[in-house]
């Protein structure tokens, strides 16, 4: 619970980039090592173990409350450092790590500290090393399943982060109390030398190095599996908690069966050689079966009766998960009996013995996220890194069993070499593009990247779209139409834009427009660098906008790009994905809404798109409510297609001035920008208007707002049809939508959209009222109005105008 509250929040100040999350687990981790090593140094010395235990929780539920308060207050320290060491650089990652191990290194270090102090509490005998030991991680690891599914599907949705952090802690201090009245009955444990006991021998040594490439692998395979589920799971907070808590509950079962024969076997040492190229095997199994994902998971959905439900997609997650992951973490999981039944040579050395195996195991996985996320994945791409990491597992059975000098050993290790010869030669080498070429056809560019896996594919008929590997929003040459209408909207409105930042690339229709109109500079911010690298395939639309000198990219997440900059803008525009999209609702809060505001200039404008027809109707009401929180003069425009809605907040009245549009449309550039789009006058653009000022909060009403401690949208988004349960979308070619609805013979997909486009028509309101300077253009009203009826009914207005036939978003 500790970790999902504290890795939101922390995400929020340093940003939602693959580096930043991984610094971040990264000082997690290394407090839970730093606790295992020090509870090991001093737990054979505790005469009351269950009573120090008891301490440390006490500790960890006080220290919890403060650091919550202290990952509020982290934003300033962050932004110093920032502009100290250039927000880039090993020294600065350096310092970004040392800023998130400050505020979380004491509380993981207590949390670290626990499982020595309870070895050496409930571990009566020599002969119960390793039942205890595997007892214990089971049960805490089956706690960890508990506390992800509360905090990810119950309590952080309905509670907000602070008051699943308050939860959490209440329960911890509660299990200190009942653990210090415990103890204080406990008969205090034999007595142990006060002297530092002997240092471990050569072979506990090397068992604690074998059992941190373990972990190394453990956390690697984290790192891979969720990147290769995602074209399946989708990328939503409830995919990304399912995943954890299948890969967790792994883990716990896997101990839990180890903890009962552990004890038993012979040799503990060959039978970890066995569970680790085991572990290799069980990943060369996995691969194939996960190759057919895309024939067998619609199968086992159709099986299932159907996707109608969010309880149904959330099944097939589950599904998904198990079937790839839960072997091998089952396998991971025996290592730890096995391991500690290895190590504790000598029972007085209990705690030390278990301490120094777990923290191998900690430092291990914090390497595995690392030099897999950074190394192995840009180097040798997903099948690479799968081959890699099940190569070394079984290598390490094939070393530990032959390390044993048992002809058993031998046989496991021939049968690890025979294992790693045909996963090399039986995976196929497109093995994870397959997938996605049998889904979308030909596919012009491919690349895995650190952040995401990006492609190009090309249809029938020569259009081109930018695809990413989790399924989200996307755009290409066929929605040139909606992309370049999403940046003309605010650069319209505004009188003398010289300043604009535009946050989300898609493939630079929508940037391309904004270099249309006479801006002195552009700030583009991308998070994926695949993203920028796939933006020459779309050149016929995009005019090469980073050829401009006036363009600024930087790759970084939005948020973290204002949080960061000391610049203001006149116009601060973002195309977002879905809503659905995990993470994405940081750019959806109160508290981001206000961080743009301080970054504009006087007059400025902000600008977000939404996919309205994605976005269930009560959480589009949330999300408008909480943009009129923020800025008190708001108007809301409609895409060509109507699907998608662009939502403008100002501090000053920025209403449509008709007579800056005719002077708008008289710049050349300009005319010829929207006229490639269809349209052609002042006219054709304001029949986008939906509605403004106190139409606008008459659609808002009351009730709550998007805050960065209550997000909601991403937890209630994802349950909707509407957003297809957060598992497929029209971006995706149908993925699963014919079973979301009674009626598969209808294209779901196409009748969801048309459905919500009628009744989002129904909010619009006439422009009329709202425009300004009409005398000053030499028409009269009734003029004005009889243009503007008849743009109303000119082909530009509709779903069914343009090119392609299903809209989609640049993102």
């Amino acid at each position: 619970m500790y970790e999902v509250v504290w890795m939101r929040l922390l995400s929020l100040t340093f940003s939602v980039t693959v580096y930043a999350v991984t610094i971040v687990l990264c000082a997690f981790m290394t407090g839970l090592a730093l606790g295992a090593a020090l509870a090991g140094r001093i737990a054979d010395r505790v005469r009351r173990p269950l009573a120090a235990y008891g301490a440390v929780e006490l500790a960890l539920g006080l220290t919890a409350l403060g650091t919550i308060a202290a990952l509020d207050r982290i934003a300033p320290a962050y932004v110093w450092l920032h502009e100290q060491l250039g927000g880039a650089g090993a020294t600065f990652t350096v310092a970004r790590f040392a800023l998130a191990a400050t505020v979380l290194l004491l509380p993981c270090t207590l949390m670290g500290a626990t499982l020595p102090l309870l070895a050496r509490a409930a571990i009566a005998e020599q002969a119960a090393v390793a039942r205890g030991t595997g007892a214990l991680y089971a049960a805490n690891t089956f706690g960890a399943v508990a506390g992800c599914l509360l905090a990810g599907f119950v309590l952080v949705p309905a509670l907000g982060l602070h008051a699943t952090n308050a939860a959490a802690a209440a329960l911890g201090l509660a299990v200190g109390v009942a653990a210090l009245l415990l103890g204080r009955r406990e008969a205090p444990v034999a007595a142990r030398p006060t002297t530092r006991p002997a240092r471990p021998g050569r072979g506990v040594a090397l068992l604690c190095a074998a059992f941190a490439l373990s972990g190394f692998t453990a956390l690697g395979y984290e790192v891979l599996w969720t990147r290769a589920l995602v074209p399946f799971t989708h990328n939503s907070t409830y995919a990304y908690t399912a995943m954890l808590a299948v890969f967790l509950f792994g883990l716990a079962a896997g101990s839990a069966v180890a903890a009962r024969v552990a004890g038993r076997v012979g040799d503990p040492v060959l039978s970890l050689g066995l569970v680790e190229a085991a572990i290799g095997a069980s990943v060369a199994a996995a691969l194939p079966l996960y190759a057919h994902f895309d024939r067998l998971v619609p199968a086992a959905a159709a099986a299932l009766g159907g996707l109608g439900s969010w309880a149904r997609v959330v099944a097939v997650i589950f599904a998904e998960a198990a079937a790839t992951l839960l072997v091998t973490t089952v396998l991971f999981g025996a290592t730890f009996p096995l391991v500690a039944r290895a190590v504790v040579d000598r029972f007085e050395a209990l705690g030390a013995r278990v301490g120094a195996a777990y923290t191998a195991n900690t430092l291990g996985a914090i390497a595995g996220a690392v030099v897999v996320g950074f190394g192995l994945l840009p180097a040798l791409g997903m099948r690479g890194s799968f081959l890699a990491l099940a190569g070394t597992n079984l290598a390490l059975g094939a070393g530990l069993a032959l390390a044993t000098r048992r002809p058993a050993g031998r046989a496991v290790a021939a049968a690890a070499g025979a294992a790693a010869v045909v996963m090399a030669a039986g995976l196929p080498a497109d093995v994870f593009r397959a997938t996605f070429v049998r889904r979308f056809g030909r596919v012009l560019f491919y690349r895995e990247e650190v952040t995401d896996t990006v492609m190009v594919t090309q249809d029938a008929r020569g259009e081109r779209m930018i695809r990413y590997g989790d399924g989200r929003g996307t755009a290409g040459t066929f929605s040139v139409r909606e992309d370049r209408m999403y940046a003309e909207i605010p650069l319209l409105l505004h009188p003398h834009p010289e300043r604009v930042l535009s946050i989300c690339f898609g493939v630079g229709n929508s940037l391309s427009s904004i270099l249309q109109h006479p801006v002195t500079r552009v700030d583009a911010v991308e998070l994926s660098p695949g993203v920028v690298a796939a933006a020459p395939f779309f050149a016929s639309t995009n005019r090469d906008p980073l050829a401009d000198p006036r363009v600024h990219l930087t790759i970084t997440d939005g948020r973290n790009f204002l949080l960061t900059s000391a610049d203001r803008w006149d116009v601060i525009r973002l195309d977002p994905p879905e809503l659905h999209t995990a993470g994405v609702v940081n750019l959806y809060t109160r508290e981001f809404y206000a961080l743009a505001r301080d970054h504009l200039r006087p007059g400025g404008i902000f600008s977000i798109w939404v996919n309205v027809v994605m976005t269930p109707e009560d959480d589009l009401r949330l999300l408008v409510r909480t943009v009129a929180e923020v800025f008190p003069h708001v108007t809301i425009w409609h895409g060509p297609f109507r699907y998608s809605w662009v939502v403008n907040g100002s501090l000053d009245p920025a209403p449509p001035d008709l007579a800056l549009l005719i002077r708008k449309f008289a710049d050349p550039r300009i005319a010829a920008d929207l006229a490639s789009i269809g349209v052609g006058d002042p006219f054709a653009f304001l029949v986008h208007f939906v509605r403004g000022g106190d139409e606008v909060r008459e659609f808002a009403g009351p009730g709550p707002v998007v805050t960065d401690d209550r997000t909601r949208l991403d937890f209630t988004v994802p349950r909707s049809l509407d957003s297809f349960f957060g598992f497929a979308n029209a971006t995706t070619n149908g993925w699963l939508t014919d079973l979301m609805m009674p009626d598969s013979r209808v294209d779901v997909g196409l009748a969801v959209f048309l459905r919500k486009i009628g009744r989002m028509a129904t909010f619009e309101r006439p422009v009329f009222p709202h425009l300004v300077h009409v005398d000053a253009t030499g028409l009269d009203p009734e003029t004005v109005r009889a243009r503007l009826a008849a743009a109303a009914h000119g082909p530009q207005s509709g779903p069914s105008a343009g090119t392609g036939t299903r809209p989609r978003h640049e993102s």
